[in-house]
């Protein structure tokens, strides 16, 4: 008599998978009425996994005035990128210097607050900013149709930007000398915006009567 075989061919171990497929949607479909748990059953005992304590950090106020110290290095490394294309103006290099001039008044009085928070200054350019914002911005600049317009662009955007997150800082810091200064240093950012705003469009930033003319309506009253 011949010995049956006791190895399974791929073939029959494809038709067995799909059987025990077929038994089980049909157990599912016929299960409206059994009792019991629902839940995927397990091999073995084992504890429920522990559930993580969620933990929220909260910035120091020294963390918070090194990353602001650090913003304006970043805003030194923008002017100084600028004035290396040779797109500017004389009179806006001239205003670039002010504005750096300002940005290295704002850490120097930035690092004198760190220090009597007892903490270190951070006096570099913000590395997360520089790698994915600022780097790659002066990138895209390769190849620009109107390298002085993005120029201006790209100082108002950052000035404006270093503005409002002064403005955020006021909310975060704890001590009320320390929201002094950054609403003092967060006023004159957005004073550079607004600099630099009118010498993007001279002729639509302000209202005529700044400077004794006479306001105009348009065809549609405004």
């Amino acid at each position: 008599m011949q010995t049956p075989s006791t190895s399974l061919s791929r073939r029959q171990l494809l038709r067995n998978g799909g059987l025990a497929l077929s038994l089980g949607a049909v157990i599912a479909a016929c299960g409206e009425n059994r009792t019991g748990p629902t839940s995927p059953g397990r091999l073995g005992v084992a504890p429920p996994p522990a559930t993580l304590p969620t933990v929220e950090a909260v910035p120091t106020d020294a963390t918070l005035l090194r990353t602001a110290q650090s913003l304006e290095y970043t805003a030194l490394a923008v002017y100084e990128a600028a004035a290396a294309t040779g797109a500017l103006t004389d009179a806006e290099m001239a205003l670039a210097g002010r504005f750096v001039e300002d940005h290295t008044r704002h850490a120097a009085a930035i690092a004198e607050l760190i220090a009597a928070e007892g903490a270190e200054e951070h006096a570099c350019a913000n590395s997360f900013l520089m790698e994915r914002i600022v780097g790659p911005t002066l990138a895209a600049l390769e190849g620009t149709d109107d390298l002085h317009r993005d120029l201006l662009n790209i100082a108002h955007a950052f000035e404006a930007w270093a503005g409002a997150s002064y403005q955020a800082l006021v909310t975060a810091l704890s001590k009320p000398e320390l929201r002094k200064a950054a609403m003092a240093i967060g006023t004159e950012e957005l004073r550079h915006a607004t600099v630099l705003a009118r010498a993007i469009n001279p002729d639509e930033t302000f209202s005529p009567t700044f400077t004794g003319g006479a306001e105009e309506n348009d065809d549609a009253g405004f």
